[in-house]
């Protein structure tokens, strides 16, 4: 689930996942959100996130990367082609 909060110049979007939240948007919009949190429910500020459903998280300064290794594994796993051999296939050019 969702939620999207539009400030006129921020924004804040809260991804509910189970008992866990993810807060994204503009700086000030976060930190009144957490906080106005804070004051309706016992919670806990974990950082930045790091991994989400399988998937790597990286903050750098202008960019957020997100990296597919674990899900892939975790794909490949779960259909028993984790132990399979990579092979090239030539691609036909016409």
């Amino acid at each position: 689930m969702h939620l999207y909060k539009n400030f006129g110049k921020g924004f804040v979007i809260i991804a509910v996942y189970v008992d866990n939240l993810n807060i994204m948007g503009t700086i000030a919009e976060i930190s009144f959100t957490v906080e106005y949190l804070k004051k309706e429910f016992e919670m806990k500020d974990l950082g930045k996130t790091k991994f989400c459903l399988g998937l790597q998280i990286e903050h750098l300064k202008n960019v957020i990367l997100e990296y597919q290794e674990t899900y892939t594994k975790n794909v490949l796993k779960r259909f028993y082609m984790d132990g399979a051999y990579p092979l090239s296939s030539p691609m036909v050019v016409r």
